[in-house]
Protein backbone atom coordinates (compact mmCIF):
# COMPACT_ATOMS: atom_id res chain seq x y z
CA UNK A 1 0.00 0.00 0.00
CA UNK A 2 1.83 3.27 -1.11
CA UNK A 3 1.30 6.06 1.99
CA UNK A 4 2.01 9.29 0.38
CA UNK A 5 2.45 12.46 2.67
CA UNK A 6 1.30 14.93 0.31
CA UNK A 7 3.14 18.23 0.50
CA UNK A 8 4.88 17.22 3.91
CA UNK A 9 7.85 15.52 2.19
CA UNK A 10 8.54 18.13 -0.23
CA UNK A 11 8.32 21.26 2.95
CA UNK A 12 12.17 20.19 3.75
CA UNK A 13 13.27 21.20 -0.01
CA UNK A 14 10.91 24.63 0.08
CA UNK A 15 12.25 28.10 1.23
CA UNK A 16 9.72 29.06 3.74
CA UNK A 17 8.13 31.72 1.44
CA UNK A 18 7.07 28.75 -0.74
CA UNK A 19 5.86 26.78 2.19
CA UNK A 20 3.93 30.47 3.61
CA UNK A 21 2.31 30.83 0.03
CA UNK A 22 1.22 27.28 0.11
CA UNK A 23 -0.78 27.84 3.44
CA UNK A 24 -1.98 30.90 2.21
CA UNK A 25 -3.65 29.52 -0.92
CA UNK A 26 -4.69 26.34 0.71
CA UNK A 27 -6.63 28.80 3.33
CA UNK A 28 -8.26 31.01 0.09
CA UNK A 29 -9.57 27.68 -1.28
CA UNK A 30 -11.90 27.45 1.87
CA UNK A 31 -12.78 31.29 1.66
CA UNK A 32 -16.16 31.40 0.22
CA UNK A 33 -18.22 34.88 -0.57
CA UNK A 34 -20.87 36.40 1.34
CA UNK A 35 -24.02 35.16 -0.51
CA UNK A 36 -26.15 37.99 -1.71
CA UNK A 37 -30.00 36.85 -2.08
CA UNK A 38 -33.10 38.20 -3.68
CA UNK A 39 -36.09 38.99 -2.34
CA UNK A 40 -37.91 35.62 -2.76
CA UNK A 41 -35.27 33.97 -0.40
CA UNK A 42 -35.00 36.40 1.77
CA UNK A 43 -38.36 35.83 2.72
CA UNK A 44 -38.32 32.35 2.77
CA UNK A 45 -35.55 32.56 5.05
CA UNK A 46 -37.53 35.13 7.23
CA UNK A 47 -40.62 32.27 7.41
CA UNK A 48 -37.83 29.90 8.32
CA UNK A 49 -37.08 31.93 11.35
CA UNK A 50 -40.28 33.00 12.55
CA UNK A 51 -41.50 29.12 12.37
CA UNK A 52 -38.43 28.50 14.27
CA UNK A 53 -39.37 30.94 16.98
CA UNK A 54 -42.35 30.23 17.62
CA UNK A 55 -42.41 26.49 17.78
CA UNK A 56 -38.99 26.75 19.69
CA UNK A 57 -37.85 24.00 18.29
CA UNK A 58 -34.04 23.42 17.58
CA UNK A 59 -32.31 24.99 14.79
CA UNK A 60 -29.06 24.39 12.94
CA UNK A 61 -27.75 27.80 11.43
CA UNK A 62 -24.89 28.26 8.93
CA UNK A 63 -23.49 31.69 9.30
CA UNK A 64 -20.85 33.42 7.12
CA UNK A 65 -18.05 34.68 9.38
CA UNK A 66 -14.55 36.07 8.28
CA UNK A 67 -15.09 34.55 4.59
CA UNK A 68 -15.98 31.09 6.03
CA UNK A 69 -18.74 29.32 7.59
CA UNK A 70 -19.42 28.40 11.15
CA UNK A 71 -22.88 26.29 12.28
CA UNK A 72 -24.20 27.16 15.14
CA UNK A 73 -27.40 24.89 16.95
CA UNK A 74 -29.75 25.55 19.18
CA UNK A 75 -32.97 27.38 19.98
CA UNK A 76 -34.24 31.00 18.74
CA UNK A 77 -34.88 32.44 22.38
CA UNK A 78 -34.77 36.07 20.95
CA UNK A 79 -35.18 38.33 17.83
CA UNK A 80 -34.84 41.74 17.49
CA UNK A 81 -36.20 42.83 14.37
CA UNK A 82 -33.81 46.75 14.90
CA UNK A 83 -30.55 45.66 15.15
CA UNK A 84 -31.52 42.64 12.79
CA UNK A 85 -30.00 39.79 15.11
CA UNK A 86 -31.12 36.59 16.68
CA UNK A 87 -30.44 35.20 19.62
CA UNK A 88 -29.39 31.04 19.59
CA UNK A 89 -29.49 29.45 23.11
CA UNK A 90 -27.44 26.28 23.28
CA UNK A 91 -28.96 23.49 24.97
CA UNK A 92 -25.73 22.28 26.39
CA UNK A 93 -24.86 22.17 29.72
CA UNK A 94 -22.35 25.38 29.25
CA UNK A 95 -25.64 27.33 28.14
CA UNK A 96 -23.84 29.57 25.49
CA UNK A 97 -25.34 32.16 23.80
CA UNK A 98 -24.81 33.31 20.35
CA UNK A 99 -26.16 37.06 18.86
CA UNK A 100 -26.21 36.64 15.21
CA UNK A 101 -26.78 39.32 12.32
CA UNK A 102 -29.69 37.54 10.05
CA UNK A 103 -27.94 39.28 7.15
CA UNK A 104 -25.25 36.96 7.64
CA UNK A 105 -27.48 33.58 7.78
CA UNK A 106 -26.30 31.28 4.98
CA UNK A 107 -28.78 28.06 5.83
CA UNK A 108 -31.06 27.48 8.53
CA UNK A 109 -32.17 23.99 9.22
CA UNK A 110 -34.96 23.10 11.76
CA UNK A 111 -34.42 19.97 13.70
CA UNK A 112 -37.85 17.81 14.56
Amino acid sequence: MLRDRGNIKWTAMMLPEHVQRLKNWQSELKQIKKPAYDEWTLQALEEEVLQAYYSKKEVIVEVWHDKTSRSFTGIIANLNSEKKKLLIQDQDAFSKNHWIDVDCIIHLEILA
